[in-house]
């Protein structure tokens, strides 16, 4: 995202007040992502439990996103936090169905729908 897009900045901003965001659909990098936002806390939380259930050696990077959730999230915002991820299209390495977490950095958001 070259230019500040306040409305989604403000879509985000919601949805860390109100615990849940909409479903939304991004391109970034010519991959087309969708899935429902997510507040910051609760997206670093559900990753860390994640990993600390996945026993070793995943359990150790579980304490760096407890660590996360704990952090005030900035902003504005730097990312978008999605969960239960879908690769929609766009020519890339990345799996058709992504799972439950995915970070997007909106700097690298060219578009996005919600519904």
């Amino acid at each position: 995202m070259t230019t500040r897009d306040d409305l989604l900045i403000d879509l985000i901003n919601r949805t860390e007040m109100n615990g849940e965001g909409p479903r939304i659909t991004v391109v970034t990098e010519g991959v087309v992502i969708t899935g429902r936002l997510s507040p910051h806390r609760r997206w670093a939380t559900h990753v860390a439990e994640r990993l600390g259930d996945a026993g070793a050696p995943d359990d150790r990077f579980a304490e760096d996103f407890a660590r996360e959730a704990e952090e005030t999230p900035e902003y504005p915002p730097a990312f978008l936090h999605l969960r239960g991820c879908q690769l929609i299209s766009g020519t890339s390495s990345l799996p058709a169905a992504l799972g439950e977490s995915f970070r997007v950095p909106l700097s690298a958001v060219s578009a996005w729908s919600v519904r």
